[in-house]
């Protein structure tokens, strides 16, 4: 159940959520007086970051004296605070010059347009057509995203890979999210389906000229810079349509 939060509860999970997404470690009190809270003690910041652990949108690992978001916590992140970004200049250079690089066959620019994406991101990124029976998938950045700390661990790293294999079940889940227009974002649990129970998902539409229209995906672990995600998704989608 999302409850609502007043303004100071909001600016603590706002912070606590961007320094977790930085440095992938549990965020403490102390840390977040230095890096945003100055006019908090560590006491009044701790006690905030419980009545959010207690509403469920923060939990706190048993080793870790600091707190991390849960996925009800992301999603009053992503509803209610969460501002899309403006993408830097040099992004916006790196995608209008590669999409430009790419051919003009299907293969080409699915191809081409999942290496952009998955380069910025350092998710996996996978695009799918429709209207084909199989639906073939194009995906990159399976190896950087291995790279991120939730897959250091040989179990997770498995089953990462061998759910972004299964390109049938990929094909299925982008066409399902993307029945809604816009950005849909599913975080953790929210997913209906095991292998990505513990992974978030960001699909939007893409529409290119003369051809069927297809979903982008980007996959990757639940602590993901989703204002980032969603700036870029919404960039490259507008870009392949005037391809």
């Amino acid at each position: 159940m999302i409850i609502e939060l007043n303004d100071r509860k909001r600016k603590i999970l706002e912070a606590l959520i961007s320094k977790y997404v930085e440095s992938a470690e549990p965020v403490g009190s102390v840390s977040l007086t230095h890096s945003y809270f100055r006019q908090f003690s560590p006491a009044t910041l701790r006690a905030e970051m419980a009545e959010l652990e207690r509403i469920g949108y923060l939990t706190h690992p048993h080793t870790s004296a600091g707190r991390t978001p849960t996925d009800t916590g992301y999603r009053y992140y992503v509803d209610h605070i969460m501002e899309t970004k403006k993408i830097s200049g040099r992004e916006i250079a790196l995608i209008k010059s590669g999409i430009k690089k790419i051919g003009r066959g299907v293969e080409e620019i699915f191809h081409g347009a999942a290496r952009i994406l998955s380069s910025l991101l350092d998710y996996v990124a996978v695009f799918v057509p429709f209207g084909h029976r199989p639906s073939p998938v194009y995906k990159a950045g399976l190896s950087q995203t291995l790279k991120q700390p939730e897959f250091s661990d040989i179990n997770s790293a498995r089953q990462f890979v061998e759910t972004i294999e299964q390109e049938e079940f990929l094909a299925r889940l982008l066409a399902e999210y993307a029945r809604k227009q816009g950005l849909n974002i599913h975080i953790g649990h929210e997913n209906p389906y095991r292998q990505t129970r513990d992974l978030s998902v960001v699909v939007a539409q893409c529409h290119l000229r003369g051809l069927n229209p297809g979903a982008i995906g980007i996959i990757g672990p639940t602590r993901m810079d989703y204002d980032h995600v969603a700036s870029l998704l919404n960039f490259v989608s507008e870009e392949l349509e005037a391809f």
